[in-house]
């Protein structure tokens, strides 16, 4: 009865009520739609983003490993100086140009990063030394007249081979034909290398008037150091065989689409004190009498050339010099003087004269410093593009 009652009390009242009930439950789920929507949209934008950034770095990474990788094949050419016991002062860093000597290199080279390129290398280059051609002999300093009286020589013929980086400044990241025009680089590896030093015999003469022209020996199997007579306190004999570290700068430059002209200065840094055959000081007398008991003249004669009266490369009379400096550095063109000394007799009769005094020059024999090079060049590199094999059509 009551429902009947609302039922039939009410007929216009309930039609409106369930009507704005219809109508707000509609908008009720279409906002809700909508809302959800919107969701769904940022959710969807968010998924795609981290997945196209992950498909980025994948493709960064891959795809300089495989497009743009390139080889470059070439050559050098350049100067070599010489650092060591017989360099023009007794200290670090002190060359002569007048004995820059010939570099020649030839090349490989792979790129593996962006920034960075392995080079594999050949090279050939020559070192040289002469006490006497040094020496300032018309204005000397106790440096000149210490090597003057020393009067070493000496030159040495390196190959080498090396690996080496070479780190760029500027990145080559989007192919060779987009490298930079200028870029600066650093190099640093390693390097295996075979020397053998060699110095010129003494200058004798024919009919006192004539100088004979002397030759180039090897220094490392006469032990001019006492090597091979086992006395003690003499040093072991050097291995020809030697181990460098290049260190060096340079600036590449981009001349053509696959040419590259590179300037570079290289520093060499060796595990040896013997690129001159010289490190220690002079052998004493009962070293040098082991080694002319082993019948080994030349090498005392090599080991200390103070009283020799012509300069061995360049054939000139040292004695008219050694007069221009007082008696004290004089040396007589055939024989002992008052400021030398006979040191030693061979058990064939050969003398072996020195100066006096030889071991207090202000340049002795050695100074236990290491010895080194530093290489300037230019390298000239052709680039061959790396072809991709297109993938297989299944």
């Amino acid at each position: 009865m009551l429902e009947l009652h609302f039922k039939f009390r009410y007929p216009m009242k309930a039609k409106f009520l369930l009507s704005g009930l219809l109508v707000f439950g509609l908008l009720t789920l279409l906002d809700s739609t909508s809302v959800l929507g919107q969701f769904g949209k940022k959710a969807k934008r968010a998924a795609l983003k981290t997945r196209n950034k992950q498909i980025s770095r994948f493709t960064v990474r891959t795809d300089f490993s495989k497009s743009k990788k390139y080889i470059s094949f070439g050559g050098g050419i350049g100067a070599t100086n010489y650092f060591g016991d017989l360099a023009p002062r007794n200290r670090r860093g002190s060359s002569s140009l007048g004995y820059t000597r010939t570099y020649t290199t030839a090349f490989y080279l792979h790129r593996v990063h962006p920034h960075i390129t392995i080079r594999s290398a050949l090279t050939w280059m020559r070192l040289r030394g002469d006490d006497y051609s040094v020496a300032n002999v018309s204005s000397p300093d106790p440096d000149d007249k210490g090597r003057f009286g020393r009067n070493l020589n000496f030159r040495n013929d390196i190959f080498e081979v090396s690996g080496v980086g070479v780190f760029e400044l500027f990145p080559t990241d989007r192919g060779f034909l987009r490298r930079s025009f200028l870029n600066p680089y650093g190099v640093i590896g390693l390097a295996f290398f075979h020397h053998n030093p060699q110095a010129k015999t003494p200058v004798t003469e024919i009919d006192g008037t004539t100088p004979k022209s002397s030759t180039w020996v090897d220094l490392q199997p006469l032990g001019t150091e006492g090597q091979y007579t086992e006395v003690p306190g003499t040093p072991a004999p050097y291995s020809l065989w030697q181990i460098g570290i290049p260190i060096g700068i340079g600036l590449r430059y981009r001349i053509a689409d696959k040419w590259d002209l590179s300037l570079e200065m290289c520093y060499r840094f060796v595990f040896t004190d013997y690129l001159d055959d010289v490190s220690s000081k002079y052998p004493s007398d009962e070293v040098y009498k082991k080694i002319a008991e082993d019948g080994n003249n030349l090498g005392i004669t090599l080991s200390n050339r103070s009283a020799e009266p012509f300069a061995a490369v360049d054939g000139e009379r040292r004695a008219d010099i050694s007069r221009a400096w007082g008696s004290t550095w004089a040396v007589r063109d055939n024989g002992p003087s008052k400021n030398t000394e006979t040191f030693l007799t061979s058990p064939d009769g050969q003398e072996f004269v020195r100066v006096n005094g030889t071991e207090s020059f202000s340049s002795p024999r050695g100074n236990k410093r290491r010895d080194y090079w530093v290489n300037t060049a230019f390298h000239l590199a052709y680039i061959l593009e790396i072809k991709q094999k297109p993938p297989k059509f299944r």
